[in-house]
């Protein structure tokens, strides 16, 4: 039986307090880590918002692509997990298979003490990479839409 993964399994309130910083995203690479991953958890349970939205999962209108090319590019071993948004199906699979492992690996106590003391690199909020949000086009055509 799969386990159901909830809000309440991302909260380890020591190392946020530790790592995220009060505003921006700090000045190590460890609390770049925890700020990048915790923006993308918090999008996902509070707005439905994914780091590319040209899968199976389209999100909503927030681009956290940053986020995540961020993390596959400062973060080791963070890629094959973070790819699999091209095979997910449906929201459970994303929490369970991207954010979940994403979040555990990283939010890791001795991981992120080896990265605390290293300074940060780039920006999670401006970082090119695979991941994409595309804002999707309507036309402006009473057709296309169906009114009650």
């Amino acid at each position: 039986m799969k386990k159901i993964i909830t809000w309440k399994n991302f909260s380890n309130s020591e190392l946020e307090k530790k790592y995220l910083p009060e505003s921006g995203e700090g000045n190590s690479l460890a609390s770049q880590a925890v700020t990048a991953v915790s923006k993308l958890v918090y999008k996902w349970f509070n707005d439905g918002d994914v780091y590319d939205n040209r899968c199976a999962l389209p999100g909503w209108a927030n681009d956290l692509s940053s986020y995540a090319n961020w993390i596959e590019k400062h973060i080791p071993n963070t890629s094959h997990i973070l790819i699999k948004i091209t095979e997910i199906t449906n929201e459970e699979e994303y929490v369970s298979e991207i954010l979940y492992p994403l979040y555990t690996y990283i939010f890791d106590e001795n991981y992120l003490s080896y990265f605390e003391n290293k300074s940060k690199e780039g920006s999670i909020y401006d970082c090119d990479g695979f991941y994409r949000w595309e804002e999707e086009c309507w036309e402006d055509d009473e057709d296309d839409y169906d009114f009650i």
